[in-house]
């Protein structure tokens, strides 16, 4: 019996473990993977002026402008972390 279950774990395992190389695969496909990760940490009561509004960018996926590459925005505030996923210098 013991080796019936080991049979079927290992099964399940491999399944599982396929099944999340597939979603992975899947979800890596959509975008450029993240070249580096920035991490901002802003304190409490640090709040600036509201810049001017910016230019609508275009529909779609990412594309960077030279000089920049696809990565991961951390920001630190008080009420938790926020993860932007953008173009960084």
């Amino acid at each position: 019996m013991n080796a019936r279950l080991a049979a079927i774990a290992t099964g399940s395992l491999l399944l599982a473990g396929t099944s999340g190389f597939m979603v992975a695969t899947a979800i890596g496909a959509t975008a450029p993977a993240p070249e580096k990760t920035v991490t901002v940490t802003i304190p409490a009561n640090a709040t600036g002026p509201t810049g001017p509004t910016g230019p609508t960018g275009p529909e779609g996926g990412i594309t960077c402008p030279d000089g920049f590459v696809p990565g991961v925005l951390v920001v630190n505030h008080p009420g938790g972390q926020v993860s932007v996923y953008a173009c960084l210098k």
